[in-house]
């Protein structure tokens, strides 16, 4: 591990990360790339870490999980909400748990005390 990394999500690669979401989502390799559209190989293989996908395979996974692209990229200083996935959970605000809740609540605050809302 580089020693660089965080001690958040930043010590995770991005085969983990598919595997933990394809794992979250109760899919074996065969499941996801059926899903994705790509080979069961394939699949093992990016797991693995034995290869890097192209842009467009990975889009494909991200779909197949249910999941943003940018979700597989996030950090520890670069978080993302995948509002779709969101909207598609949770029907209204009140519905939320209460630490998703609390988190963007505290996210939409900041950004409206940054400028970045209105």
């Amino acid at each position: 591990m580089d020693s660089n990394k965080g001690q958040g999500i930043d010590r995770f690669e991005l085969p983990q990360r598919i595997t933990y979401l394809r794992e979250r989502r109760n899919l074996t390799q065969a499941d996801l790339a059926k899903a994705a559209g790509v080979s069961q190989s394939t699949i093992a293989h990016i797991e693995n870490g034995k290869k890097d996908p192209s842009l467009s395979t990975l889009k494909k996974i991200a779909e197949a999980l249910g999941v943003h692209m940018a979700v597989l990229f996030a950090s520890d200083t670069v978080h993302v909400f995948d509002m779709e996935r969101l909207k598609k959970k949770y029907t209204h605000v009140d519905k939320l748990n209460p630490t998703l809740y609390f988190a963007l609540g505290k996210v939409v605050a900041y950004a409206r005390e940054i400028g970045f809302l209105k």
